[in-house]
């Protein structure tokens, strides 16, 4: 169900007791914080928050379906498109509901398991394209567009690629205006990788590197905080209702956006310092532990 370039290495904590986790969550909610219910909008990261790479626990789906019995807007954020986010649905058991899909550029509404794209944001990806292939040749280049289904410059390496998928050469890559591009350098280290990515003029759009040499890249202000907010003046959520939790460079601005934010154990130092909170690690379910102590609140 997951993808090891998504989530965070495993940790080694020792086991955590989940009562622990719970009590430690409810500790740090602040004392504004809106009732549970509807006026509570919670947002969910998925690879390295509710799925390992055996996909999601028992007290994950437990808690994501108590929580909307209970009127609570569980919306997905995720980094995935919609054909690698349908399937997590179906996993965590939401039929009806929110996602917030692709960093921000598309949010989508689930009536009946089945969905509808209501907002989306696109972006010219040529001129980052040939900025890349221009010092990285060899550089592998995905794209996503209103098909919702990847065009790749070349095969990228086995189980890579949660989405389908088709080739196409380097000029139709960058014809149209896409949701989300995709620059991997297998084999090249991570931080590497940054940093030869933070030399490019990336200011017109909005990039994301993730655990490996892997950079998402979505259109200008767009972000899971900015498909967030529509969503939350959509619903009519006030701003004191807003959570979030997650682990990935992708999740700092939604961490910022939240009245209250939770970084999952694996996140890096600067995902953490985004957020109000620090949960148990993935393998321990640091994001059931939050949403079990947003349950019995009083």
């Amino acid at each position: 169900m997951s993808n090891p370039l998504l989530t965070p290495p495993p940790t080694d904590l020792p086991p955590i007791p989940f009562e622990d986790l719970v009590s430690k969550a409810a500790a740090a909610f602040p004392p504004d914080l809106a009732p549970t219910g509807p006026e509570i909008l919670i947002a969910l990261d998925v690879d390295g928050t509710l799925l390992t790479v055996d996909g999601a626990s028992k007290i994950i789906v437990d808690t994501v379906e108590r929580l909307q019995r209970a009127g609570v807007h569980v919306v997905i954020a995720t980094g995935r498109g919609i054909g690698a986010t349908l399937p997590v649905l179906k996993e965590v058991g939401i039929h009806d509901g929110w996602v917030v899909a692709s960093n921000g550029a598309l949010i989508l509404k689930i009536e009946d398991g089945k969905h509808t794209v209501v907002h989306s944001r696109y972006f010219d990806p040529a001129p980052i394209i040939d900025q890349v292939v221009k010092v990285y040749p060899d550089a592998l280049i995905a794209v996503e567009d209103d098909t919702f289904r990847y065009r790749l410059s070349r095969q990228f390496p086995p189980n890579e690629l949660i989405e389908e998928w088709d080739l196409d050469d380097m000029e139709g890559l960058k014809s149209k205006p896409v949701t989300k591009l995709v620059v991997r350098i297998p084999g090249m280290d991570r931080d590497f990788f940054a940093a030869e990515m933070a030399k490019l003029d990336l200011s017109s759009v909005t990039p994301a590197v993730g655990w490996t040499s892997w950079m998402d890249v979505n259109a200008a202000d767009t972000t899971k905080a900015s498909g967030l907010e529509w969503l939350r003046r959509e619903l009519g959520v006030p701003e004191n209702g807003t959570m979030s939790i997650g682990d990935g460079t992708n999740d700092m601005a939604m961490l910022q956006w939240a009245h209250h934010s939770v970084a999952m154990w694996g996140a890096i130092d600067e995902v953490r310092a985004c957020a109000n909170a620090l949960t148990g690690p993935v393998e321990y379910d640091g994001a059931g532990a939050v949403m079990e102590a947003l349950l019995r609140r009083k």
